[in-house]
């Protein structure tokens, strides 16, 4: 029924960017809620995520990377257009950092990792 998003191995989610909201907070990002009840186990306004445009080289770690909360796009807000087969849309806030990913492909990751247990867990087996 919908296009996106995608999953691609388990809470990683691929889509496309539809466009940007100034219905959006900057920590936001929003898809079709349909297409998140329908294709994933994405919880709207209570998953987080963090995104990859998958042609863009970043050397950012993970964990450095900006999590942003996903928003549902419901029928009745205007920027559903932006994200009518589950396409990811952005704040307007960040249009400039990302118009130029515009329509490219993206990975919506929402694996949630415990770097502080997982590194005690790491140095206590070194020590």
């Amino acid at each position: 029924m919908f296009r996106y998003p995608v999953e691609i191995i388990s809470d990683v989610y691929l889509s496309k960017i539809g466009g940007f909201s100034s219905e959006l907070n900057e920590n936001e990002i929003g898809i079709n809620l349909e297409a998140l009840a329908t294709n994933t186990s994405i919880i709207a306004n209570e998953t987080t995520a963090v995104l990859e445009i998958l042609d863009k080289k970043s050397r950012k770690p993970y964990f450095l990377k900006k999590k942003f909360l996903i928003v549902g796009v419901d029928k009745w807000m205007r920027c559903y257009e932006l994200s009518r087969n589950g396409e990811v849309v952005m704040s307007s806030e960040l249009e400039e950092e990302y118009y130029r990913f515009l329509g490219r492909d993206v990975l919506i990751n929402t694996v949630k990792i415990d770097y502080k247990n997982l590194a005690e867990m790491v140095f206590s087996r070194i020590i």
